[in-house]
């Protein structure tokens, strides 16, 4: 029986979407949203633009396919940030210590202009957002999974369904770095969402939400 060799022509196309893929990331991180172009991208790919618009349809595209694939991996990372955390620690400190690690990522690792730049490409609604923005996002799954252990503990009462608590404190992180981005540099993140969760978490103690 014959094995289907495989097609080069697809083989080289995908090599070339890569080196266009892996040289935007690096220009990316390196360089202000701007300051980077299809050109630059398409010459530390080496390749030409027109080669560029095969693969990606605009440079907002790509950007959102790097820091789409980044915020995958900081939920998974998030998860083994709480996983690692003590199995009776109360799901109100879990929650606490969960958006203390957010906004340092935030700050320290993502950083004001790549947010900014983020926003930018989400509210020009060209590109396809779900990755960082949909409800199927895995820090959903994380917010449930701390807010029911809570409830079954009894430490959390709210007449919400699970998924409602669930969005609602993902949209504080939101809300809260929106307001950062705005605010910028005049305002502590990370001070700010610890106070904001813990009025959050005591309506939810008190069964108000």
């Amino acid at each position: 029986m014959k094995t289907e060799k495989p097609n080069r022509k697809k083989i080289q196309g995908a090599e070339t979407k890569k080196r266009l893929y892996e040289s935007a990331e690096k220009l990316f991180s390196n360089n202000k949203f701007a300051a980077v172009s299809v050109e630059s991208i398409a010459e530390a790919a080496g390749v030409t633009k027109g080669t560029f618009y095969v693969h990606f349809d605009s440079k907002d595209e790509l950007y959102l396919s790097v820091f789409n694939d980044f915020v995958s991996q900081l939920d998974m990372d998030y998860r083994a940030f709480i996983d690692a955390l003590p199995a009776d620690m109360p799901a109100s400190d879990v929650l606490l210590a969960l958006i203390g690690r957010i906004t340092d990522v935030l700050v320290g690792s993502i950083g004001y202009e790549n947010m900014k730049n983020l926003y930018t490409v989400q509210l020009t609604r060209d590109v396809d957002t779900a990755g960082v923005n949909g409800y199927n996002r895995d820090l959903y799954k994380l917010f449930s999974d701390v807010l029911d252990r809570g409830i079954q503990r009894g430490e959390f009462q709210s007449s919400l369904p699970l998924e409602d608590l669930a969005r609602h404190f993902v949209l504080a992180v939101r809300g809260l770095t929106y307001e950062w981005c705005i605010r910028y540099p005049d305002f502590d993140l990370r001070e700010q969402a610890v106070a904001h969760f813990k009025i959050l978490l005591t309506g939810i103690a008190k069964g108000l939400a």
